[in-house]
């Protein structure tokens, strides 16, 4: 059985100041590992067009965002942070059969990242005009 470790704020993976990261990728992501509790804004080619199995298992949830500076893509870290930390916290791993187990208050976890992200993306689209 995977040890899912359990604290009161959940790990923040910060991208380095004043940085483009996410424009390295095709596509960039917000991902909460729900098995060591960290939260993370990065950019991908690989698994783009597929989720990797942690992803389809439920280990790891993501959600995608737009390539929006380093600077920016951290405050949206912050900014679902306590939501993560609840999902986190409404969560169980499981490795037979492999799966997450969400709790009574993750959905509204997953529905507060949902509009972040969102809002994110018509931040984005709205600036570009």
């Amino acid at each position: 059985m995977p040890d899912q470790a359990k604290s009161e704020e959940i790990e923040r993976d910060y991208l380095a100041e004043g940085g483009n990261d996410l424009d390295s990728g095709s596509r960039a992501f917000i991902s909460i590992d729900l098995l060591h509790g960290r939260i993370r804004a990065y950019s991908t080619e690989e698994y783009a067009e597929i989720a990797p199995v942690l992803v389809g298992s439920g280990w790891h949830m993501r959600w995608p965002i737009p390539p929006v500076d380093n600077d920016r893509a951290n405050r949206l870290l912050n900014d679902v942070a306590d939501s993560a930390a609840s999902l986190f916290g409404h969560s169980t791993i499981r490795e037979e059969p492999l799966c997450v187990i969400l709790y009574g208050g993750a959905g509204v976890s997953v529905d507060n990242i949902n509009r972040r992200c969102a809002d994110l993306w018509r931040e984005h689209y709205e600036g570009r005009k």
